[in-house]
């Protein structure tokens, strides 16, 4: 591997710990939003910060949908239910708290088609609303849903493809780099899936 994308500060800070990742650079962001049916059972709509959405679905029992893969997303739903003072044991099946290991579009689908509650990307939101038949956006805005993006690469000399990976890395901060990030999806679902590095810095 010659670099990567991604979503999980602390794991991006343990790398550059450990010394195999370099050119940490931040390009770009998006947002968690916490959807859920339209009727809201769990009155996850007069939450005040995510913490207290994630009490209130455990508090009604209420289905939640979890990834369960380990993704950045995961993790940070994981963090959230910390926050919450609770920690959750899901299954594959049955219980309130389902864990369904498919991407992100696969598992809103099944939160809609059976009514519970998931944290999805605003990028994949975005995509996809149009298909949601019940499900809406029920909270957002908490800084803790913010979704920081940054690069990693191998430090010079590392794999055959690390000089490379670190000039793809100054290609995506430049403003050309940068304009195909804001512009991603305009065309498509009329908004962009991501925000700039500019933009993200307000969150670092």
């Amino acid at each position: 591997m010659d670099m990567i994308m991604v979503h999980a500060p602390a794991q991006e800070k343990a790398a550059l710990a450990e010394g195999w990742g370099a050119n940490h650079a931040l390009i770009g962001s998006n947002e968690f939003y916490i959807v859920g049916p339209r009727k809201d059972p769990a009155q996850v709509t007069q939450a005040k910060s995510a913490a207290d959405a994630y009490a209130r679905i455990a508090g009604a029992q209420a289905r939640f949908f979890s990834r369960g893969d380990n993704s950045g997303t995961h993790k940070k739903e994981l963090a959230i239910w910390k926050a919450a003072g609770i920690f959750p044991d899901g299954g594959p099946a049955g219980g309130w708290y389902i864990t369904h290991k498919g991407f992100m579009k696969a598992v809103l689908q099944r939160a809609d088609a059976e009514q519970g509650y998931f944290m999805t990307d605003s990028s994949t939101w975005v995509a996809v609303k149009k298909d949601m038949k019940d499900l809406v956006i029920l909270f957002r805005g908490d800084k803790v849903l913010i979704n920081t993006y940054h690069t990693l690469c191998q430090p010079e000399g590392a794999t055959p493809g690390a000089a490379i990976a670190a000039k793809f890395i100054g290609f995506v901060g430049s403003p050309a780099g940068q304009k195909i990030i804001g512009d991603f999806g305009k065309a498509e679902h009329g908004a962009s899936l991501y925000n700039d590095a500019v933009y993200a810095k307000q969150y670092e």
